[in-house]
């Protein structure tokens, strides 16, 4: 029950007022046994409605003019979630022109309407809000605060081609002419798309959360130390002030308003393959029978505009089957062979447009029916584009909900029945649009807003609505109990809540289109966005900035494989000599290979962070700040994420440099985690890090000490993300990496049948993975399953991997029993010591239902090592020479040039190659490049001059050490 202190004295004095009001029914979960206290004040010709949801949640509307008599619930937007879980603040008081919470302290200004707000919990002022009130609704909110150190969020906004990090202070979020626009950048084009959420952060773990409810047009200026501004073009001010531990915390708040995201389809994790476009089934046939062959996993293929007959079909949404012929059959045989599609839609309708094989116009029957958006207030006269890129003809009007039902049962029911669980939605700003446009509309507090500048901010958000609402309305078909995936070039917050992500736009194929995609990355998963991505390797080739659009696409693709969901390659055909998108087609396909296969590797990992997202709200890819926030060396840092809250990637973005500098690793323990060697003991130091590994392009990827990381089986045979395998079998083998800690850690795996909407009655798994380390012995204690779902393996075998950098075993236990070492006759229920710093056990199928306690024996190595990535520049050789270090200690071979280490040609002629397990027992090190032939080994050339010299570290990664020829 809320608690209202009634010891406070309302008082009615000047122009102020204050009341507290009863149940608020705007809250759709609402237990009636609950309040949600409101009050509110007049002042000036000024008001202000304040609710209390929570103690750390406040919900204000403030506009000019006479707060009514009977004052309404405080309106929500649609992109509210309409069952909000919270049911008031646990303590409210008020006094004058004081209000407060169990958390917060609220101040108002009586003349000014100014509200401060000051954190009780954690004992901070958190920042004031002024409201401006001008002509033409034009009014704007100033964020003043001397805490206001740095700004995140604001959803997808492209601001600088020169940078892939930077937050949003000195900068500004300028609006289209109503808000959400797509525009020209880099090349390129992308969209902006308005998420009017702020994060801000202040010294140390001073933090707060502003979430402007308004779908309308906003502006933001952070370009002032002594305040930030918000215009926005509505009548009213609504706003939500949210308190919170950190960022975590806050963003979790936030997500709680707009509704949680669904869990995505498992396949959408992996590789989908496009391009503008494929024409017919037989270039599906020919990348996939390439990337086959290559050994690459690929679980779609996504069908640009020809799949619907191109341009002069724009709006049928019916296969083509003169170039798409027997789509049922087709797609049957595809999903046999792990293949799905996702066939791209748009919300124009061309009056050309005909249904295949018949004289039935789309465009005249939604003209008919009122169904598109309209010239007139009056009538059914439509919008008129007229020779657009696409053709001559009207836009679907998506607030319009019979419009919205009628199109979904006409077009989306019998692609489901094909076999289409997933959709693309494209030009949803929307890019073409009728400023001067009436739609159906949408009413706020009884009054209808059915302008264009009413719905433009809305317009992706409502398709994407009136499609969970189709399938919703099927769900009992059997076709329907697949989830579906909507992948919006445009949205608002709460499309999460539906199932839908984002990409980013016609993005230039260039480093300026890269760098700015990483760097809204950030923006776009802080403002609730996990399912994110970019047109791999860029989609306008003509735009190319560098010598060799394999190598862009290399390195764009590594990105790719860890950051984007899905892995989507896309781009124009024809517009270049390249405009290949398949990796095992262009850039270098070992590289692009490697890092696919690690992605498909890593898929319980990720999967289970999509469902923390699900269930708690959590950041599959948050940015550093959010758990390293008091640390002001992460502030601006945008290019380096979290992959859940054990693995740090640090994206890469320059042309010819096999080195990726300054990558910041926060405090605590690190480990590569390429090899499981320890780069730092401590962290919150530098480094440059190669990108090369065995002459393999890898982002550089780290793993914290307390790391648990479920992985699969993956190896030239897997074919998809649910495991299927070009002989038929299926591998459910339960791989654990672990990184002991004394301090104990913990991770949940969550599993289900990776593509049915049964999880959402609770049919799915949990194993419960933890790790201890006291004194020399580590455990790992698998928990038993939780839970059940269709398919579920009920045995399987367990590989247990610890890394140990600088420790070796002894023995090693399971349940309390002695196991051996592994040899040629025993490959089960045995443990051995791998080439990468990997202590590893295997076991046969157990049980899941039961527990497993692995012990390792540990022994501390007597010093410890450390690596190098040694690099030798201008190493030009003709065919058949390669180059090679050699140097005055063991592990460089003692000058031995038969033991001298070969390096890669990875930015020829630079050559390179990391090697680790060099001792700090050493002092000086002297080395040399050198140049040997292949066929003889004998040596070319040495390195001329002095030898190469330099000082070991104590421990961890030294580093990139140099030699020239």
């Amino acid at each position: 029950m809320t608690r209202v202190n009634n010891s406070f004295i309302i008082k009615v004095c000047f122009i102020s007022s204050f009341s507290l009001l009863g149940k608020i029914g705007i809250y759709a979960n609402q237990n009636p046994n609950y309040l949600i206290p409101k009050t509110h004040i007049s002042a000036n010709d000024k008001y202000i409605l304040l609710e209390a949801l929570s103690d750390d949640i406040i919900h204000i509307e403030t506009a000019q003019g006479t707060l009514p008599n009977t004052p309404q619930p405080i309106y929500s937007s649609p992109m509210i979630s309409k069952n909000l879980p919270y049911n008031g603040a646990t303590e409210f008081q008020k006094s004058e022109n004081k209000i407060e919470t169990k958390s917060l302290s609220i101040n108002v200004d009586k003349e000014s309407l100014c509200i401060s707000f000051f954190n009780k919990k954690l004992g901070y002022d958190l920042t004031t809000l002024c409201p401006t009130f001008n002509e033409k609704d034009n009014n704007s909110l100033k964020i003043i605060s001397n805490q206001n150190k740095n700004a995140y969020g604001l959803g997808q906004y492209f601001y600088d081609p020169n940078f892939a990090d930077g937050d949003w202070i000195g900068r500004k979020w300028e609006p289209g002419e109503f808000g959400n626009a797509f525009v020209g950048f880099a090349g390129g084009a992308n969209s902006k798309v308005q998420f009017p959420i702020l994060y801000a952060l202040g010294n140390e773990k001073q933090n707060y959360a502003l979430f402007i409810d308004s779908t309308y047009k906003m502006a933001w200026d952070f370009t002032r130390t002594d305040y930030w501004n918000v215009n926005l073009w509505e009548k009213q001010i609504r706003y939500f002030v949210i308190a919170g531990e950190n960022i975590e915390d806050l963003r979790a708040k936030y997500i709680s308003l707009v509704g949680n995201p669904t869990v995505p389809p498992k396949k959408l994790l992996g590789l989908w393959v496009s391009e503008y476009g494929f024409k017919n089934w037989n270039e599906i046939d020919n990348k996939l029978t390439s990337l086959r062959m290559n050994h690459f996993p690929v679980d779609g293929f996504a069908l640009d505009l020809y799949w619907f007959g191109g341009t002069k079909g724009m709006g049928s949404l019916i296969f083509d089957e003169n170039n798409f012929p027997n789509p049922k059959e087709n797609i049957k045989n595809y999903k046999k062979k792990g293949i799905e599609f996702i066939p791209i839609q748009e919300p124009y309708i061309s009056e050309s447009a005909l249904i295949p094989n018949s004289n039935i116009n789309d465009f005249t029957d939604l003209v008919s029916r009122c169904y598109l958006v309209r010239k007139y207030a009056q009538g059914c006269a439509p919008s008129y584009f007229k020779n657009y890129w696409w053709g001559s003809g009207g836009m679907l009007d998506w607030s319009n909900e019979d419009a919205s039902a009628y199109w979904y049962q006409k077009k989306q029911v019998p692609l489901v029945k094909l076999g289409i669980t997933n959709f693309w939605l494209d030009l949803n700003e929307p890019e073409m649009y009728d400023p001067n446009a009436y739609y159906a509309g949408i009413k706020i507090n009884g009054v209808l807003k059915n302008r264009h500048a009413d719905i433009a901010n809305l317009y992706a958000l409502k398709w994407i609505e009136s499609l969970d609402k189709g399938y919703e309305l099927n769900k009992n078909q059997l076709e329907f109990s697949y989830r579906p995936y909507y992948m919006s070039r445009a949205g608002s917050p709460g499309m999460q809540r539906y199932g839908a992500g984002m990409w980013s736009g016609d993005i230039g194929s260039n480093l300026g289109g890269l760098k700015a995609h990483i760097n809204t990355q950030m923006n776009v998963s802080l403002s609730g966005i996990d399912f994110y991505s970019a047109d791999t390797g860029g989609f306008h080739r003509n735009v190319f900035d560098g010598k060799d659009i394999g190598r862009l696409y290399t390195m764009w693709f590594a990105n790719a494989t860890a950051f984007d969901f899905p892995v989507r390659p896309h781009t124009v055909v024809g517009e270049t000599n390249n405009s290949e998108t398949s990796p095992s087609l262009i850039g270098d396909i070992t590289s692009n290979r490697e890092n696919l296969l690690q992605r498909y590797a890593l898929a319980p990992y990720y999967y289970s962070l999509f469902y923390r997202a699900h269930l708690f709200g959590e950041a599959v890819t948050p940015p550093l700040i959010t758990f390293y926030q008091h640390d002001k060396n992460v502030r601006k840092i945008s290019s380096e994420k979290m992959i859940g809250k054990f693995l740090l990637a640090s994206a890469v973005f320059q042309y010819e440099d096999p080195i990726r500098r300054d990558i910041y690793l926060p405090e605590g323990r690190w480990l590569n985690f390429h090899t499981l060697d320890e780069v730092t003991k401590t962290g919150k130091v530098f480094i440059d890090f190669p990108t090369y590994l065995d002459g393999k392009y890898k982002i550089p990827l780290f793993v914290r000490e307390g790391a648990i990381i479920p992985q699969t089986y993956v190896d030239e045979k897997t074919m998809d993300m649910q495991g299927l395998r070009l002989d038929g079998s299926k591998i459910n083998d339960l791989i654990i990496k672990v990184v002991p800690s004394e301090k104990e850690s913990s991770f949940v795996l969550y599993e289900d049948d990776g593509g049915s909407r049964e999880y959402l009655a609770k049919n799915y798994a949990q194993t419960h993975i933890s790790q201890f380390k006291s004194y020399n012995i580590a455990k790992v204690e698998i928990s038993p399953t939780q839970g059940k779902y269709n398919g579920m393996p009920l045995t399987r075998k367990q590989q247990i991997e610890i890394a140990i950098p600088n420790e070796s075993v002894a023995f090693v236990n399971l349940n309390g029993n002695l196991l051996e070492k592994c040899n040629n006759n025993l490959q089960e229920n045995c443990w051995e010591v791998t080439f990468k710093n990997t202590a590893r056990v295997k076991t046969s199928s157990l049980d899941i239902s039961k527990k497993y306690i692995y012990e390792f024996s540990l022994q501390q190595n007597l010093a410890d090592s450390v690596q190098y990535n040694f690099s030798c520049l201008n190493a030009k050789t003709v065919f058949g020479e390669s180059i090679y270090i050699v140097g005055n200690i063991p592990e460089l071979g003692n000058w031995n040039t038969a033991q001298a280490h070969k390096l890669f040609p990875v930015e020829y002629p630079t050559w390179t190659n990391y090697i680790a397990k060099i001792s700090t027992q050493h002092k000086d090190i002297e080395w040399k490049c050198l140049k040997k032939k292949e066929s003889t080994g004998e040596v070319v050339q040495w390195q001329a001059g002095q030898n190469n010299i330099f000082k070991t570290t104590r421990g961890g990664y030294g580093g990139n050490v140099e030699g020239r020829f």
